[in-house]
């Protein structure tokens, strides 16, 4: 959700957690649940008796999910075209014992993969951070044709780089007035004002020029449905944008940009005005000359930390400016088509499985995508190789912070669940770590007729069960 939204649809912003891009709420591919664990490493006979307990508490987990499912599924026989659905993958002793989960049946609702013993495994994030690097910062420039001379300059054009955090003051103290955002780290717009005044500049006779070149200017992507931009789920986008593409931000009343290079553009000529710059003529949008030079520039806090403010407030407008961004830097190109390809080409180098994978977006807006929770459940267990975080860090906190500030406090489980929350119309979704009486890391995606607070009340008693194993169930 761009933060303008009022809505509590938490979209799926996961990107399958290897451009971190999140399509946690997707539909998934019609895939059965199944739950699993992952073996310790020695079958010896002093450890049988754990192993059984652990045998007895895998089978009352998976009787307790399929009570829970029953309950919070409505009609499931129309759920799937109107078939009714395959009974789950059942995940016995041995495959467990073997390390290899139980591929879900196809034509079930719901899909569920748990791994245990995930804190020692770090996760290697593919894409955005594994391409540009989690030190990557985005660069905003203001250049003109020449230097100023006494004081005057012709047109500046404002340059931008796909930064999804610019921000005016303004902007930045509505955040951190709201405990869902008060982490996020924004790129400061009032920087370039202030440099382009420390470079001398105290005359612009041509205004101020947008340009937003780096990226194609689609705003949207065709096939989203209509009510999530009329609900502010994303921003308008574009390669500059500031503020998330929103001209107003406080709610009832957020109001998106027409053209966000334009926006960019008005909004710093109003910063270098407060200076002192006297700013002639109106904002524009257009393409920067080729030797044009650099009067200022700011850059963004690094990479691995703007991933980490999308993940936890479920940012789909940062979600799909990485996706774009991969499609420049891998093909050129910069579309969410380009950066779509950009990412399934990562997650198969890291091994995940991409048979029948369907992305249509970055954000998981898009309904017609599909992925499986092997998928996700894979992606929070790749090692990392290239030295990218842990991905526990970056994620929401129940009772804490992001999505899940507000949930699960004072519970058993405050602060013991970092998870990436989703859900779309009819899907909810988890996916995460979580510290119960086992170190556990799991996905889990729901098709049905969920109402958003359906979907959140199934979510927190999947996360007891869970939290439960490999003990007695609750009563839920």
């Amino acid at each position: 959700m761009s933060p303008p939204g009022r809505r509590h649809r938490l979209t799926a912003a996961l990107a399958v957690l290897s451009l971190l891009c999140g399509w946690l709420g997707l539909r998934p591919e019609r895939s059965g649940a199944a739950v699993a664990t992952v073996p310790r490493p020695l079958w010896s006979p002093d450890r049988l008796p754990a192993l059984l307990a652990e045998a007895q508490g895998t089978v009352d987990l998976e009787r307790a999910v399929d009570e829970l499912l029953a309950r919070s599924l409505a009609a499931p026989a129309a759920a799937v075209g109107g078939t009714p659905p395959v009974p789950r993958a059942v995940a016995a002793p041995a495959a467990a014992v073997g390390g290899t989960p139980p591929v879900p049946r196809a034509g079930a609702r719901s899909c569920l993969a748990v791994y245990e013993g995930t804190r020692p495994v770090l996760l290697r994030l593919p894409d955005a951070l594994s391409v540009l690097g989690p030190d990557f910062r985005f660069e905003t420039k203001v250049v003109a044709e020449s230097r100023p001379r006494d004081g005057a300059v012709g047109t500046l054009w404002l340059v931008g780089s796909g930064d999804p955090t610019l921000a005016t003051p303004e902007y930045a103290q509505w955040l951190k007035d709201r405990p869902r955002y008060q982490l996020r780290q924004v790129t400061p717009l009032a920087a370039l004002a202030d440099g382009l005044a420390a470079a001398g500049v105290r005359t612009v006779a041509g205004g101020v020029v947008g340009d937003d070149s780096r990226y194609d200017r689609a705003r949207t992507v065709p096939t989203w449905k209509p009510s999530y931009i009329a609900a502010n789920e994303v921003g308008p986008l574009g390669a500059l944008l500031v503020n998330d593409g929103f001209t107003v931000f406080d709610q009832p009343i957020a109001q998106r940009a027409a053209d966000p290079a334009v926006h960019a553009a008005g909004e710093l000529t109003r910063l270098a005005e407060a200076t002192g710059i006297s700013v002639a003529g109106p904002s524009a949008s257009g393409i920067a000359p080729e030797k044009a030079v650099v009067l200022a520039t700011v850059r963004s806090a690094p990479l691995s930390d703007i991933v980490a403010g999308m993940l936890r407030e479920s940012d789909n407008t940062a979600a799909e400016l990485l996706t774009r961004e991969l499609g420049v830097v891998k093909a050129h190109d910069g579309s969410t088509a380009a950066g779509i390809r950009a990412v399934v080409a990562a997650l198969a180098a890291a091994g995940l499985p991409t048979a029948g994978l369907r992305l249509g977006d970055g954000s998981g807006l898009e309904i017609t995508n599909q992925i499986t929770c092997s998928v996700l459940a894979g992606a929070l267990r790749v090692p990392d190789r290239g030295g990218a975080p842990r991905l526990e860090p970056l994620l929401a906190v129940a009772g804490r912070s992001g999505t899940l500030a507000p949930r699960l406090v004072d519970t058993p489980l405050d602060g013991k669940l970092r998870a990436k929350t989703g859900s779309l119309d009819g899907v909810s979704g988890l996916a995460g770590f979580l510290d119960g009486r086992r170190e556990l890391s799991f996905a889990f995606l729901a098709n049905g007729n969920l109402s958003d607070a359906a979907g959140r009340l199934l979510q927190d008693r999947l996360v007891a069960l869970l939290a439960a194993y490999p003990g007695p169930q609750p009563h839920l």
